[in-house]
């Protein structure tokens, strides 16, 4: 459980062979490709950079792109319950790559969508017109005249349209409707054969009215309609009569409906493709990155020179291969510098690689320094099972956590978050029995009846109830907080013991080791009666310690006095490497296990009290009771299972990792097929 060590690695080889050794590398997945000239600067001026296209690449994965993206629309995949969870990687064989690079016709079948999508994008823009004229003169349905009969009277002008229905009255009553105008309401719902209705595209508070009037009174008619808010429905220009014409266009909606499906069918038969294509876009994004790295190497006239990291475990197999396949390339390792910004890659036992993905989160610790997974995980399931403690809520998490372990084996990161979900599931457990919570109080008598098996195990597990003893497990938390600095601190002392810094290791770690036991004792006082003797201790540690921060942690600055008002500043916490405020306020933080354990438990007894009250319902009263019980608790479940990741993730990046922890280094990423969506998997022989 370590950062792996690696190795500054620099290939030499001929120009001729450059091809060769990329694709060795690239097969190999154990090499971090990084800029050669950082490493041979002298070389600039004699040596230029490799030129690299990726447009062919880039072509081929526009193609994929373009094919999966229709599928997606066309014919989208049911995800599982895993999937929906979380994206897992497609795991990929070495032959099942190689049958569909050479045994698949991407060109062929990208000819076949495109035509494809262009048949349909034109079918869909049909029917879309033919129903943009259907619904434009479906209210004229019912016109059984030809339109342009209508349109062709000299002395009479026809107007159809809608009003609102409250206008129809005032309408009615108007007095200044010419004598010419003859208009009436037409039927709401008159069916045709094949099913449109005449009122089949106005809203539903209009009705539709016909009126007609002299030549001569068409503007004064036009006025009054409009003043009662009327909507002309213009006649369309059609040669016989407005039925006619909506047999037409359905007979055209029927044909692009068809065609639409018909396409439809034949895409969604190519979906047989889809594993082929989502191979390929592994292969080639792998194929793009391959370009992209080249461009860091360097050439000259004869040579090609790669330069990069490489963990000292795949070192020996990198060698073997290149001296077996590029016998001509020279390779030379070397340990990096301390100024090098080295890649880092840890290796971790299988019980704590689950803690891995809360480092991977807050950024990897540097080259120099150490892996704090197995330092962080029983803190971590410490405070998740205080914050979550429920004995019902656990076993469900566990549970949850160990199918999702067997289903996932396949695929290494999500399976450890399964795994960190087990762990927290039965940490769960444990607390929740600890504190009697028992899906809330669901083991009262009132509920399950007198002497139940949960009212007997509450009472045989039970060590402290935080609902009825809040200040106990108040001062539990606080002392948790205290434990889990002073343990932060002792790591910061680790941390600078294995880079030879005793100073830091002394100054910046045990003397605050003495100071703030100490401060703790002084400020107990404060609220209960101390005994003489630990009241001694306390104040000889508080002044040999706080003593010794003011003399050394100024001890960058030059004059005496600056060093000694830097030392004393430092004890408040403004400057230096801790203080006592900041130990203050990071303890009260830790009351944060209380809250999150009275929150669980106090909405998990509301939902038994809801329930209990739904029970006493005629009839209905046993089934609400369950119903509440089950959608309750599953609430509860998730609200305070987000509630308790986050706050636990809190306590441990930041009043845990404050204390010692500096992460942001690069992940060390060699250069290969891998990728987050796909993975190459390896045979036994292979380098991991």
């Amino acid at each position: 459980m370590a950062i792996d060590r690696m190795k500054k690695i620099s290939i030499v080889c001929p120009l001729h062979s450059a091809d060769r050794v990329n694709r060795l590398l690239f097969d190999l997945r154990a090499v971090e490709i990084v800029d050669a000239f950082d490493t041979h600067s002298e070389a600039r001026g004699a040596l230029t950079r490799h030129v690299a296209s990726t447009e062919e690449p880039e072509q081929h994965l526009n193609k994929v792109h373009y094919v999966l993206s229709l599928l997606d629309e066309i014919a989208p995949i049911q995800k599982s319950f895993i999937e929906g969870l979380t994206p897992l990687p497609m795991l990929v064989e070495q032959k099942e790559l190689d049958a569909d690079m050479h045994g698949f016709s991407l060109d062929a079948l990208y000819e076949e969508a495109r035509a494809l999508d262009d048949a349909r994008k034109s079918a869909e823009r049909g029917l879309t017109e033919v129903r943009g004229q259907l619904d434009a003169i479906a209210p004229l349905a019912d016109v059984t005249v030809h339109v342009a009969d209508l349109m062709r009277l000299k002395h009479t002008r026809v107007f159809f349209g809608t009003l609102p229905i409250r206008q129809v009255d005032a309408f009615k009553t108007r007095a200044d409707l010419p004598k010419s105008l003859a208009w009436e309401k037409l039927p709401a719902h008159k069916l045709e054969s094949n099913g449109r209705t005449a009122q089949a595209a106005i809203k539903s508070d209009r009705v539709r009215i016909v009126a007609a009037c002299l030549i001569e009174d068409v503007a004064a008619v036009q006025r009054a309609l409009a003043s009662e808010q009327f909507e002309e429905i213009p006649l369309p220009d059609v040669p016989g009569s407005v039925r006619d014409r909506i047999r037409e266009l359905e007979a055209d909606q029927a044909s692009f409906v068809e065609e639409v499906e018909r396409i439809r069918r034949r895409i969604k038969e190519m979906a047989a493709h889809r594993r082929a294509l989502q191979v390929l876009d592994g292969y080639w994004a792998g194929a793009r990155r391959a370009q992209q790295a080249k461009s860091s190497a360097i050439d000259g006239r004869w040579v090609h020179v790669i330069t990069g990291y490489c963990r000292n475990r795949d070192l020996p197999t990198v060698q073997s291969v290149l001296r077996k396949d590029v016998p001509e390339a020279d390779l030379t390792a070397e340990d990096p510098q301390p100024s090098d910004a080295v890649p880092v890659s840890i290796t971790s036992g299988p019980n704590v690689r689950p803690i891995q993905m809360l480092i991977n989160l807050f950024g990897l610790p540097p080259y120099a320094s150490f892996d704090p997974s197995p330092f962080i995980i029983i803190n971590f399931l410490l405070f998740f099972g205080i914050c979550f403690g429920d004995v019902g809520y656990g076993l469900a998490l566990t549970t949850l956590g160990f199918y999702v372990t067997r289903k996932t084996r396949a695929y290494e990161g999500v399976n450890n978050f399964a795994k960190l979900l087990l762990y927290a599931g039965i940490s769960t457990t444990i607390f929740g029995a600890l504190m009697g919570s028992w899906l809330g109080d669901l083991y009262k008598p009132e509920y399950l009846g007198e002497g139940n098996l949960l009212l007997r195990l509450k009472d045989s597990m039970m060590v402290l109830d935080p609902l009825a003893d809040p200040v106990t497990m108040l001062l539990l938390a606080l002392g948790i907080g205290m434990l889990n600095q002073f343990y932060g601190i002792g790591l910061k002392m680790y941390g600078a013991l294995r880079t030879g810094d005793k100073a830091s290791a002394v100054f910046d770690g045990l003397l605050w080791l003495i100071t703030l036991p100490g401060m703790v004792i002084l400020v107990g006082t404060l609220f209960a009666p101390v005994p003489g003797p630990v009241l001694t201790a306390g104040l000889s540690l508080f002044f040999i310690g706080a003593l010794g921060l003011i003399l050394t942690q100024g001890r960058d600055q030059r004059g005496l006095f600056s060093r000694l008002g830097i030392g004393t500043v430092s004890l408040y916490g403004i400057v230096g490497s801790y203080g006592c405020t900041a130990f203050i306020g990071d303890v009260l933080s830790y009351c944060r296990l209380l809250a999150l354990a009275l929150t669980t438990s106090i909405v998990a007894l509301t939902v038994n009290l809801i329930a209990d009250l739904m029970r006493d319902a005629p009839v209905v009263g046993p089934v609400l009771f369950v119903l509440v019980l089950v959608l309750g608790h599953t609430f509860n479940f998730a609200i305070s299972l987000l509630g308790a990741f986050v706050h636990a993730m809190r306590l441990i990046f930041v009043e845990f990792f404050g204390r010692f922890y500096e992460g942001g280094a690069k992940p060390f990423t060699p250069f290969g097929f891998d990728s987050p969506s796909h993975v190459l998997k390896r045979s036994a022989n292979t380098t991991s």
